[in-house]
């Protein structure tokens, strides 16, 4: 039997947020484009109808069917193995990421007018294997960075400075700096603030109105975030100023290969940028957390975060002395766990800001 008493009404369980992404779908009637006179949207003049290129001679080309947009069409000749491109092109563009050179020197040109491959059978033997593992990124890389010349130093030798001096011949790996997004994550990472989860929802939906905000005002946008940079929102008018300070593109158009300067602002923003500063501070924290109270071990615990060494014994009496320096010079008034935190903080700071650390040799 029941008590008789009434049960308060129970609140349904939230619903889980659900992932969302930006797609395209085909629309109800498909139409064809309009020649635009002189290129003005308002002059239209002549239907030009859904088709393959028909001033080229090619095998596999592709039929539309007149009651489709032809999207998937496309795309399935795009990714077809006999297709002498697309394989080529992303292979390219993973070497030069990994290599910081690509096997052809124009990532975004591979047609007349681009330069020729340096290696053509390596090019078309990591194409071949590219499309046989399914188009497998993974894979790719994986067998790439297993390879001898990926693993070997960018230190070079007399000889193979004489030999091959633009390293064409891949003697020694190339020596590069991070890009923006590394040169963001790595400093987060060292100071243990790095948030490895997947971002929720969507920047974009959230900020609605604002991303019209005048160009200048980025701070209003881009929030404190410490996911990985592959998830900041990213908008032409406003980039985040920790990624547009490490030559940041713009998003106007697709980049196959960034332009690297190297500029006294590089040196002056790990130096003097809020961000920067607060997380040498982190940093600071958790060295003094999780180090032990040596100053040798906590020297080579900031290094091997920093550098993936261990410090010189130079490096060890320069930092050490660096520290008791700054303690020295601080405020008396400043508790002492304080001036402790801030001298660490310096040093850790000052391996953020090397050269050392934007560099991969």
């Amino acid at each position: 039997k029941g008590s008789g008493k009434v049960m308060p009404p129970q609140k349904a369980p939230k619903a889980a947020p659900i992932n969302l992404a930006m797609g395209v779908r085909e629309g109800k009637k498909p139409a064809n484009a309009k020649i635009n006179k002189n290129g003005d949207s308002k002059k239209l003049d002549a239907v030009v109808p859904r088709g393959f290129l028909s001033a080229t001679k090619m095998v596999n080309t592709i039929k539309v069917n007149p009651e489709q947009s032809g999207r998937m069409e496309l795309a399935q000749w795009l990714t077809h193995p006999t297709h002498p491109l697309t394989a080529r092109v992303m292979v390219n563009r993973v070497w030069l990421h990994l290599f910081g050179q690509p096997i052809v020197d124009t990532p975004d040109d591979f047609g007349v007018y681009g330069a020729r491959p340096t290696h053509p059978k390596l090019l078309d033997h990591l194409a071949r294997r590219f499309i046989a593992e399914k188009w497998s990124v993974k894979k790719l890389i994986r067998a790439i960075v297993l390879s001898r010349p990926y693993q070997l130093g960018s230190q070079a030798t007399a000889a193979q400075t004489q030999a091959d001096p633009e390293n064409q011949w891949l003697t020694r790996h190339n020596r590069r700096r991070l890009d923006a997004e590394s040169v963001r994550d790595s400093i987060l990472q060292a100071s243990g603030q790095l948030n490895l989860a997947p971002r929720h929802n969507s920047d974009v939906s959230q900020l609605d109105a604002l991303i019209n905000w005048p160009p200048g005002e980025s701070a209003v946008i881009h929030r404190p975030n410490n996911h990985r940079s592959i998830y900041l929102c990213l908008l032409r008018h406003a980039p985040p100023l920790e990624l547009s300070a490490f030559d940041l593109p713009a998003g106007v158009r697709v980049m196959g290969r960034r332009h690297i300067t190297t500029q006294p602002a590089h040196g002056l923003y790990l130096l003097n940028n809020p961000m920067v500063v607060n997380q040498a501070n982190l940093f600071a924290v958790k060295l003094l957390e999780e180090a032990s109270g040596d100053k040798a071990a906590r020297v080579n615990w900031v290094y091997r975060r920093v550098l993936q060494r261990d410090a010189t014994d130079e490096e060890l009496n320069q930092a050490i002395e660096l520290v008791k320096e700054t303690q020295n010079e601080l405020d008396s008034g400043i508790l002492k766990a304080d001036r402790e935190t801030r001298a660490w903080a310096a040093l850790c700071q000052g391996l953020l800001a090397s050269n050392e650390f934007r560099y991969i040799d």
